[in-house]
């Protein structure tokens, strides 16, 4: 599998009186975990499948779209009674998962997903997922796009050279502690675990970026 990524976008974002470069995403995906608080998912005494985060930790990994689809895990999505969920919330849909009780369903979330990066659009669910989507959201009953908060306008690429290419976060070059000369360019890490999960494998995580 090709494990380059695709070009990425940041904006700038002001916040406590300085500027930093977030990355643009498609989607984030929620996954209810016994693990983060849930009161059913993962709990096998209630007939569920008993999944670890690692499960789809890894896998997300293992693709590396990390800067296209973000993964958290949390407590509660609800309904409990149809329980294992999840929540992919993509290209501005929210599309609810229930009863992911069988091991096999977390690679075929995660290639929906990245079916629906693939084509930059929502899709038709794959035959395997499909009795495992429902319309649980309340449609406006238009079909307006609404925006808020500041406009975000792109940054021109600017910021690219200060992201720690594992996490994402924004690295102020000048001042990082952590950094490797890699083809002839400098990469800054937030933190040694970073830098030690970029040398163990860098192509997975140099992204072909926007423009470049």
């Amino acid at each position: 599998m090709d494990k380059k990524q695709p070009g990425i976008s940041t904006i700038r974002v002001s916040a406590r009186g300085e500027d930093f470069r977030v990355v643009q995403v498609s989607g984030n995906l929620f996954v209810c975990s016994k693990e983060n608080g849930s009161c059913c998912c993962g709990w096998e005494e209630k007939g569920r499948l008993p999944v670890a985060n690692s499960q789809w930790s890894d896998e997300w990994e293992r693709r590396g779209i990390r800067n296209r689809l973000h993964l958290t895990f949390s407590g509660c999505l609800g309904p409990c009674v149809s329980g294992n969920n999840a929540l992919l919330q993509i290209h501005g849909q929210s599309i609810w998962l229930f009863d992911l009780n069988d091991p096999s369903l977390i690679g075929a979330v995660f290639d929906y997903a990245e079916q629906m990066l693939a084509a930059g659009a929502i899709v038709s669910p794959p035959g395997e997922l499909e009795a495992h989507i429902q319309e649980r959201y309340l449609h406006p009953g238009h079909n307006a796009w609404r925006t808020f908060g500041q406009t975000m306008e792109p940054d021109g690429g600017d910021g690219l050279d200060r992201l720690d290419p594992v996490c994402l976060m924004d690295v102020d070059p000048d001042t990082a502690k952590h950094r490797v000369e890699y083809e002839g360019r400098t990469i800054v890490f937030c933190a040694p675990a970073c830098k030690k999960q970029f040398l163990a494998a860098p192509e997975s995580f140099l992204p072909v970026f926007a423009g470049g």
